[in-house]
């Protein structure tokens, strides 16, 4: 059986950083200034804010 043995980092759309192996993907934990430039990026999860995805949600009614 063959064993894959490279690995890829990919960093995702809301700064998160993910190993992607032949086993699967996870999620690297980032310390340091690499840790605080992923905090201000567009999207990261500590700046989310529901009310604001609520109200950029559309209402699109078939037929009408």
């Amino acid at each position: 059986m063959n064993n894959i043995s490279q690995t890829s980092m990919v960093r995702g759309a809301d700064g998160r950083l993910y190993a992607v192996t032949g086993r699967g993907v996870s999620e690297i934990a980032e310390t340091g200034a690499a840790a605080a430039q992923a905090n201000v990026r567009v999207g990261s999860r500590s700046g989310f804010d529901t009310a604001d995805y609520e109200a950029g949600r559309m209402n699109i009614t078939p037929g009408a």
